[in-house]
């Protein structure tokens, strides 16, 4: 092979330097305008998903806040001696039981309506909300009073079954209202009212109602509006009916931070260029000795060819490799086939090692779904704690209805259970301590469907119970329990996905064979495809829509059966809809000391439905 002229020939120095270069110019540019347009984009894009969260956590707010009213409106309604001084007309003692209540309704402003008594305390208001509470309702609305947005929550002034008048608690959406707002949503808040009037505002008052102006007219709820050469992304929220609150953000100020962005990664690329420019020189010079010596090491073990023609190149080093690289393609030539046998070993041991890899991957998952349910457990024990304690204030005020007060008992066992179960999924990863529990299978069967269809109608949900009562299964009551409302309630939300509603329909089948006891669990919903059915029980897998489910239902249900010496398994199904199988032991004949009784089937039909 004869070598190029050598007055053709490149320093592979010069020609690694030359490219270098030219990869940082052609590469780094274009990319840095890129990436700084892309950063703008998500800036914007940011900023635009957190203003349309603004009206979700306005709704929220507004929720929370007349749940409150309305209890602080009843409070007021039932102040010592209010309904004594409306009753006798007397306005001064009624305003001064008011100014002795003031201090228990929070942040609102108390108000008393009894026109019969010629008694106003208060803003008055409408004819319809008073016409709500005569009725025996306790209506919360928002309202204009003037110039002000306000809420309003009413509760009746009644003697004997006649009704007195209204006594209530309003709150006006005012600039330290508005105010509030900004720091929840992080975004400027204007509130206008129903006829257009702006009542209050974070921002310049006249940038605000050149906002509310611009937007009067407009037909969607986020928007973006350009005022006085600044633009705004804009977010409306209505406010059934009194106006609407406008979340808005400015994207100047949301692009601001873009200028020392662009700074920083001027310098850091800057370095990046000196250090890339300096360590490419040190890797050149490394680089051309080993070529050499590459070079004469390939002429030692020339033995033959490949009849594929060698490439020629300017570099005088690389040209001087392909000279000699002839000779050493022989000799690869038998390594190679030595190397196709190392390699069939290889591919049997890496085979053999992702089996165990895909092993350890999963041994893994699960160990962080125990960590992460006994972390979920341990976070929902003080709500549980708040709840129960909410109802049992509810228990004593209903004493006088026996249905709600057994509603409110169930309530509240339902909460000790959760509680119970939340202190054993904190030891989910350990076993259980304690002496063998058991269960009567239907009776518990029957209370998870009275809990479920508690206050629906009939026609949406019918949930049926078949079985003996007297089959027992080794599981301890709480624990059965809470695999089975899971299952009812997967079931009664995958009918509620359908496309065409139905109504829903749960049968469960309790069955003894021998040593087993049985629980079959079946719906007339969409079922589950057979794409998803070895997936159904991993940890966080689910298909419900985001914030309706994390996808721990069935994980945790599978283990407390597995738990108990059982299985929980996914059934073919021959007609619509899921069917799912708990096969348990059947319980010792001997009573159980540490697991709770069932309760007594005589409490039960034998089918229960909405």
């Amino acid at each position: 092979m004869t070598p190029p002229a050598a007055s053709r020939h490149v320093p592979l120095n010069r020609a690694l330097l030359t490219v270098i270069a030219s990869a940082m110019l052609v590469g780094v540019v274009p990319a840095g305008i890129a990436l700084d347009r892309e950063r703008a984009r998500g800036l914007v894009e940011r900023a635009r998903d957190d203003l349309q969260r603004a009206p979700r956590i306005l709704a929220d707010r507004n929720t929370a806040i007349a749940d409150a009213m309305m209890m602080h409106a009843k409070e007021l309604a039932h102040q010592e001696g209010l309904i004594d001084a409306v009753a006798q007309r007397n306005g001064a003692a009624v305003a001064r039981v008011v100014e002795e209540a003031r201090g228990s309704i929070g942040t609102g402003q108390p108000l008393v309506s009894a026109a019969a008594a010629g008694i106003a305390i208060g803003p008055t208001p409408g004819d319809s909300l008073l016409a709500e509470t005569r009725a025996g309702r306790m209506p919360v609305a928002m309202a204009m009073d003037g110039a002000t947005v306000r809420t309003l929550a009413l509760a009746p002034i009644e003697r004997g079954g006649a009704w007195l008048g209204a006594a209530g608690v309003t709150r006006a959406l005012d600039a330290t209202e508005a105010a509030g707002l900004k720091g929840l949503t992080r975004s400027e808040v204007i509130v206008v009212s129903r006829t257009g009037r702006v009542t209050a505002s974070t921002m310049d008052t006249t940038v605000a109602h050149a906002l509310a102006q611009a937007i009067s007219g407009a037909t969607t709820e986020t928007m973006d509006r350009t005022i006085d050469g600044d633009a705004y992304l804009l977010v409306r929220a209505p406010l059934a009916g009194a106006g609407f609150v406008v979340f808005t953000r400015r994207l100047n100020d949301e692009l601001s931070v873009l200028p020392s962005l662009r700074r920083t990664a001027a310098l850091a690329a800057l370095f990046a260029a000196l250090i890339m420019l300096l360590l490419g020189t040190l890797l050149m010079r490394r680089v051309t000795r080993p070529v050499h010596q590459l070079a004469a090491a390939a002429t030692a073990m020339r033995n033959g060819a490949f009849e594929a023609p060698l490439p020629q190149s300017r570099i005088s080093e690389v040209a001087q490799v392909a000279q000699q690289f002839a000779g050493m393609r022989t000799a690869l030539r038998r390594q190679l086939e030595e190397l196709q046998q190392v390699n069939e070993t290889l591919q049997d041991r890496t085979q053999r090692l992702s089996a165990l890899q895909s092993d350890l991957m999963q041994r893994e998952r699960l160990a962080v779904a125990g960590r992460l349910v006994g972390q979920l457990a341990h976070e929902i024990r003080n709500p549980i704690a708040a709840l129960r304690n909410t109802l049992e204030v509810v228990r004593r005020r209903v004493t006088h209805d026996q249905e709600a007060h057994e509603f409110t008992e169930l309530a509240i066992n339902e909460l000790l259970r959760m509680h119970e179960l939340t202190e054993q999924m904190l030891d989910v990863s350990r076993p259980r301590r304690g002496g063998p529990a058991h269960a009567h299978a239907v009776p518990v069967a029957r209370d998870v469907a009275r809990l479920l269809t508690a206050g629906v109608p009939h026609e949406d949900l019918t949930v049926q119970v078949q079985g003996a009562e007297t089959i027992r299964a080794a599981i301890a009551p709480d624990a059965l329990k809470q695999v089975l409302l899971n299952l009812l309630q997967n079931a009664r939300e995958a009918v509620g996905l359908m496309r065409e509603p139905r109504g829903t329909v749960i049968m469960v089948a309790i069955d003894q064979q021998g040593a087993i006891v049985t629980i079959d669990v079946s719906d007339n919903g969409p079922g589950v495809p057979e794409s998803l059915a070895e997936r159904v029980f991993d940890p966080f897998f689910t298909t419900k829509a985001d914030l309706h489910g994390v996808g721990l239902g069935l994980f945790v249900a599978e283990g407390l059966i597995r738990a108990a010496g059982g299985r929980l398994t996914l059934q073919p199904s021959t007609n619509d809809g899921a069917h799912f199988r708990i096969a348990l032991p059947v319980a010792d004949s001997r009573p159980s000391t540490p697991a709770a009784p069932a309760e007594p089937a005589s409490r039960y039909a034998p089918a229960v439905g909405a």
